[in-house]
């Protein structure tokens, strides 16, 4: 059961998003009736759904929190009917294969995404919806709970869902929002930089209420920390980035949750693979691409699924990350901290640092230690691979391959799928998702400010 404002066609995705508020999940109200009186029933209105008045006291604060999870779920793995930004920015990239019909989705595997792609309108609308529900949510805890460790989390979750924008997205992505009086006030688009600035001040202010929590907002603390950490790498600011997270554990970890219960909590990794057959999992895809398969990495489980794809051409290779329907999903990890420490003494030039740091990640993850390859262009591709491998599936490889090429010089036809394409033509040259052409309803915005890494 839902609350949730009407979505009307054409309405940019931000607007949509900031209009709709949130979507909330609501237990079922169970109750017993006396006797089958259906003039009774009759007279019940509204029972499964929470009105706006119902949300303005503090118990409806569980309801609201619940909701923002529940929506940046959707937005970030899936769920049983529709793709998250890990499945979309990892078909761009290099961890996923098509193996389906859908143009649209085509279009993204083959790097030639059109404004009209209508898949965009939805997984961009999933994820604004997700930053406008932790931002409702928060406003409430603000209001009534000011302290309450719950709107840390809220807080690193609307960071999060900016981050993922930032690095999956071309230049450009309007904010929009309902104002007090609730009315709609639109956006103006953001530079990438200017994404990442907002979600550090959201990560920064996560990190003073969960440390003035003390043991209590451990969990708060060191997802604001790691989301910190990674929003500044992508700054290229390698020092604050280690700096963010050098007090994180390496054993650290915060999942998003999934559950069988109903199609809308599913784990949409699962879903679409072992359900749909959409996708599988690439191997050395246009030149470029990691041999996620025939490297036979732990890190990256596979299993051959006995059967073609929906496309009934293709072989189906199964994720084994994920291998249910209700699994987990992290989304801020320890190994991930010992990653940007690792890249930033690279950058530094400190190699014992660089090996450390590296390693502590490695370890964690129960691997052996490794040493650093003899030039410099070796160890860049060695903390690439390892990042590939450590977070494989998480929505990074895309942010990654950007900074490539914006960060290290290298050039998209060096790190992205390039050549014939497997399905007909060749691969396009897209770096990065576009923003969908609904948003052109918003005066303010005419499109991408840039499709640059």
């Amino acid at each position: 059961m839902t609350y949730s404002y009407d979505v009307q066609p054409g309405v940019p995705p931000s607007a949509a998003a900031a209009r709709r508020g949130v979507a909330f999940m609501l237990p079922l109200l169970l109750f017993a009736l006396a006797a089958c009186n259906t003039d009774k029933l009759l007279e019940v209105e509204d029972l499964d759904v929470a009105t706006p008045g119902s949300l303005e006291s503090e118990q409806a604060l569980s309801v609201v929190h619940a909701g923002a999870i529940g929506d940046f779920q959707v937005a970030y793995g899936g769920n049983g009917g529709a793709e998250g930004q890990i499945t979309i920015s990892g078909m761009l990239a290099d961890e996923w294969r098509n193996s389906e019909t859908f143009p649209t989705r085509i279009e993204v595997d083959q790097r030639i995404i059109q404004e009209q792609n209508a898949t965009m309108t939805g997984v961009m609308r999933d994820v604004q919806r997700a930053r406008a529900a932790a931002d409702f949510a928060g406003a409430k805890f603000q209001a009534l709970a000011p302290t309450d460790i719950r709107r840390a989390e809220l807080l690193n979750l609307a960071g999060y869902a900016i981050v993922l924008m930032a690095e999956n997205y071309c230049s450009g992505i309007p904010i929009s929002r309902l104002t007090e009086t609730g009315e709609l006030e639109f956006g103006e688009p953001r530079t990438t930089d200017q994404l990442l600035d907002d979600a550090i001040a959201k990560f920064d202010s996560a990190i003073v209420l969960a440390g003035a929590a003390g043991a209590g907002g451990a969990t708060e603390l060191n997802m604001a920390r790691v989301g910190r950490g990674r929003s500044l790498l992508n700054k290229a600011d390698f020092p604050g980035a280690a700096a963010a997270v050098a007090a994180v554990p390496t054993d650290f970890v915060y999942v998003i949750f999934h559950s069988s219960g109903t199609g809308r909590q599913n784990n949409g990794l699962w879903v679409f693979q072992r359900i749909a057959s959409r996708w599988t999992v690439a191997d050395l895809e246009g030149t470029n691409g990691l041999p996620y398969i025939s490297d036979d990495d732990p890190r990256v489980p596979t299993e051959p699924a006995g059967r073609l794809g929906f496309d009934g051409a293709t072989p189906l290779i199964f994720q084994n990350k994920y291998p249910d329907r209700d699994s987990p999903v992290p989304l801020a990890e320890g190994i991930e901290a010992r990653l940007i420490e690792a890249e930033a003494a690279l950058r530094a030039g400190n190699l014992v640092g660089y090996t450390t740091a590296l390693n502590a990640s490695r370890s964690e993850q129960g691997l052996d230690a490794v040493v650093p390859p003899a030039t410099a262009t070796e160890r860049q591709d060695q903390l690439f691979k390892e990042r590939a491998y450590s977070l494989w599936l998480t929505s990074h490889r895309l942010g990654d391959l950007r900074r490539l090429i914006r960060q290290y010089g290298r050039t998209e036809s060096q790190v992205f799928p390039t050549g014939p394409y497997f399905k007909g033509g060749e691969y396009g040259t897209d770096v990065n998702l576009i923003i969908p052409f609904d948003e052109k309803n918003n005066p303010n915005f005419q499109g991408c400010l840039d499709r640059n890494a």
